[in-house]
């Protein structure tokens, strides 16, 4: 049943809360929205952290055509939630996350059989469009059609759609499947302990764009860091926020400058068999990009143990970068 206005927006809020405590979203990744009508849904805005929504930034927008009311701009993946509500009458409250694991499935491309009610038995993976764009609408929406009994969806290369009749049973599906998925990844691959203890040089800091720099010891990083080569975005917030290539930088003597050179139009770097270097313009953006990358690196990971050996379209990633640097990069910091 769809929802009083003013109890939609709060619930909205809510959720946005919730999920970033529970870790399936953060900064201004994913979007959630609640119907109010059979004609019309609230969703949170464009480029706003959850931490500062109000109920005056939440957008309330019409499902026929995605127009919105107000001077506010609602999330640019309102298309998909228009989407879900046209086609499935009984979801009251949708949500789309970048989590962890769930994505790091998402980037193979199939499907996932579960015995489950509360997901649909099967979560179905949309096929690939660029974030934000009419195609990633249409492939979900063609996803949605042909999956009516689902309640989640995959997102290849980008994320999850959760479908639920409330924000309890909407949560409830985001988490659960986060769960499956966790065990399905780690379960497939094999990871080296982490190890945090590398310093990242005052040469190599002194010597890149950005103002911070951290080092990311962790599992995924230090396993894929060990394989050497190049490195390339397996999903669209890699390509985003960190880049479209990522060398690997054997730690030696001058390796700083190197490395440095590398870091130049991106924020990440892998050091050889040690882990990886992000960077940010603050603490808050280079943790992000490591957020991402440790996302990024389980992916291919996972992938690679599938037989599986791909990656998004160079053009594709490069055009993610262009748009994040011109635009979201402003809204941030504005």
């Amino acid at each position: 049943m769809a929802m009083d206005k003013n109890e939609a927006v709060r619930l909205v809020i809510e959720a946005g809360h919730r999920l970033v405590e529970a870790g399936l979203i953060a900064r201004t990744w994913g979007n959630i929205s609640a119907r109010i009508s059979d004609t019309q849904f609230v969703i949170t805005p464009s480029g706003m952290a959850y931490d500062v929504l109000t109920p005056e930034d939440i957008v309330t927008v019409n499902i026929a055509d995605c127009s919105y009311e107000g001077d506010i701009k609602p999330s640019s993946e309102k298309g998909i939630h228009a989407e879900s509500y046209k086609y499935r009458p009984d979801v009251n409250f949708v949500i789309h996350t970048h989590q962890l694991y769930a994505t790091a499935f998402g980037t193979i491309g199939q499907a996932l059989c579960t015995d489950e009610e509360l997901l649909g038995k099967t979560v179905p993976c949309a096929e690939y469009g660029i974030s934000s764009t009419k195609k990633l609408m249409r492939k979900v929406s063609e996803s949605i059609q042909a999956n009516l009994k689902s309640n989640a969806f995959f997102m290849r290369y980008h994320g999850v759609l959760c479908l639920g009749t409330d924000i309890e049973n909407a949560f409830e599906i985001s988490l659960r499947l986060e769960e499956l998925c966790k065990d399905i990844v780690k379960g497939n691959t094999e990871l080296c302990a982490e190890d945090n203890s590398f310093a990242v040089p005052d040469a190599l800091k002194n010597d890149i764009e950005e103002s911070c720099a951290i080092f990311v010891g962790t599992p995924a990083v230090r396993t894929v860091s060990r394989a050497r080569g190049r490195m390339l975005p397996m999903i669209d917030d890699m390509a985003q926020i960190g880049g479209t290539d990522f060398a690997c930088v054997k730690v030696k003597n001058g390796w700083e400058k190197k490395a440095a050179k590398h870091l130049k139009g991106r924020n990440a770097v892998l050091l050889r068999d040690l882990g990886a270097i992000c960077t940010g313009n603050s603490l808050d953006e280079a943790e992000a990009v490591a957020s991402v990358l440790e996302k990024n690196c389980l992916a291919k990971l996972y992938s690679e143990s599938c037989g599986k050996k791909h990656h998004l379209n160079y053009f594709d990633a490069l055009l993610q970068r262009t748009v994040y640097l011109m635009k979201y990069s402003k809204l941030k910091n504005k």
